[in-house]
């Protein structure tokens, strides 16, 4: 049991946030002299951000990299139920989306809808691969393996709390928050980060695919699919919002419930190990330190400052 794990964890964390805070001041000016393209635009700051980060963090700490992002190989029913895992999960997302759209602006849908004319298998790049790969080391990587010494859920609601407020935006934080948790429990159970990739692609991946599909909705029926997507509810009427997050209310609790009974065939796949409390041992650890303060200070000072410049 190391008491400075956790600590060490929560750290990197608020130093990601901190680098995320100033990133886009620092590399925008620089990024726009050197006239990249959109994709690599949105690709580079995850490497400098995410992945060097890492790397660092692994030359000062000495830690195995393998032990510490758990690269172990997952079998083929995991993978399945993984992959099952990650499409029940998205209308999960979609009615947490739809709830902080009512405050906060669709800006992933603007994001994503500048890229239509990207081949899509830059899309999926982008848009799938590279968080697939780029967060999850980071974030059930390096930041989970600080919760070794905790129960899953305590491990999964601070890792998915730092996974929400990382991506910088109101709009995405409740649903990132909960995929965050999700992600977690897959990482913990399985012992593989393999098992959070491939749901964290199948998520982007599928959206991608939704994307493209939209393109050709668009054409056969001559109606702006992609506009009003990147609109979200701000181009729907009052009745239009609340059918949209009652349909996705219910479909959600029905998706989570199955996302449950799946989770708990993994437990009967891999044993209760990843998820067992550790008791005694864990009340002895703080993990609510001053790097998570800070972080959910600067957070919100962050959301408060979107919030005027929408509402001002």
């Amino acid at each position: 049991m190391n008491k400075n794990k956790v600590f060490y964890a929560n750290l990197f964390a608020m130093i990601l946030l901190i680098l995320y805070s100033l990133g886009g001041e620092v590399l925008a000016p620089i990024f726009k002299k050197m006239n990249l393209s959109l994709p690599m635009y949105l690709v580079l700051p995850q490497i400098l951000l995410l992945v060097v980060p890492t790397v660092i963090y692994f030359i000062i700490t000495k830690e195995s990299i393998k032990d510490t992002l758990r690269l172990n190989k997952v079998g083929l029913r995991t993978i399945f139920i993984v992959i099952a895992i990650g499409f029940l999960s998205m209308p999960i997302a979609s009615f947490l989306s739809l709830i902080t759209q009512f405050i906060f602006p669709n800006r992933i849908g603007q994001i994503v809808n500048r890229l239509d004319n990207i081949p899509f298998i830059i899309k999926l790049f982008v848009i799938a691969l590279t968080p697939a790969i780029c967060e999850e080391i980071t974030m059930r990587g390096v930041i989970l393996s600080g919760y070794n010494d905790f129960s899953v859920k305590k491990a999964a609601i601070m890792t998915g709390l730092f996974f929400g407020m990382i991506h910088m935006d109101g709009n995405q934080f409740l649903y990132a928050f909960a995929l965050g948790i999700i992600f977690a429990y897959l990482v913990r159970i399985t012992n593989s980060i393999f098992s959070s990739m491939i749901c964290h692609f199948i998520i982007n991946g599928t959206q991608v695919f939704l994307l493209e599909l939209s393109k050709y909705i668009s054409k056969l029926s001559n109606q702006d699919v992609k506009a009003v997507q990147g609109a979200g509810l701000s181009s729907f009427t009052m009745s239009q919002k609340i059918n949209a997050v009652l349909f996705y209310l219910v479909l959600a609790v029905i998706c989570l419930g199955v996302i449950v009974i799946l989770i708990q065939k993994l437990i009967k796949i891999h044993g209760k190990i990843g998820i067992q409390s550790k008791g005694v041992y864990e009340n002895n650890i703080k993990y609510i330190n001053w790097p998570v303060y800070v972080s959910v200070i600067l957070y919100v000072f962050i959301i408060v400052n979107q919030l005027i410049k929408i509402y001002k």
